[in-house]
């Protein structure tokens, strides 16, 4: 499958990036949702088990599933963006002490994304937790390793965004893309 214009914003938790994509969003790109995050709470409105804590490979399939859609809905020539993406969950399946999934490693290797992948850095002034969004900063910043080192894997390019507002990182992103 060749590679599409679908830029990945990734990072640790708690960074920015939804904010970020939301901005993106506004603006008229195409942008993907925050599957892990809308599904646990759609999960725990309704009573579901499709959760992590609990069916850590149901919830798997099911985001891996929602990533797919989202690329194959992108047509070819289109900027989008997307809030993770694919090489996340092989990311925190390893944070998680699940090793290498063959389903993802298989998932990341066919769907490629923009070889540019923005990443938001570690930035305490903005970190919060929320009921979602468990991780102490120390741990967002183990997770923040984790996802670069397979984004490089992957051959990826990183690139790390400043720290400055959103209007400013999306003038940063938007003159290199």
């Amino acid at each position: 499958m060749p590679e599409k214009q679908i830029y990945v914003i990734t990072g640790g938790p708690g960074f920015g990036k939804t904010m970020l994509v939301e901005a993106l969003r506004a603006k008229g790109y195409p942008c993907s949702g925050e599957f892990a995050r809308e599904l646990i709470l759609s999960q725990q409105a309704t009573g579901g088990d499709i959760l992590p804590w609990k069916n850590p490979r149901l919830f798997q399939q099911t985001i891996l599933k929602k990533r797919k859609e989202f690329f194959d809905s992108v047509p070819e020539g289109t900027t989008a963006f997307a809030d993770r993406a694919i090489p996340d969950q092989l990311a925190f399946a390893r944070y998680k002490g699940f090793g290498t999934p063959e389903v993802l490693v298989s998932a990341a290797s066919e769907y490629r994304y923009a070889t540019k992948v923005f990443v938001t850095p570690p930035w305490p002034e903005i970190f919060v937790n929320d009921p979602i969004r468990t991780e102490t900063f120390d741990e967002a910043i183990q997770i923040h390793r984790i996802v670069v080192e397979t984004y490089r894997d992957l051959n990826y390019k990183i690139i790390e965004l400043p720290l400055v507002p959103i209007s400013e990182r999306i003038n940063y992103l938007l003159q290199l893309i």
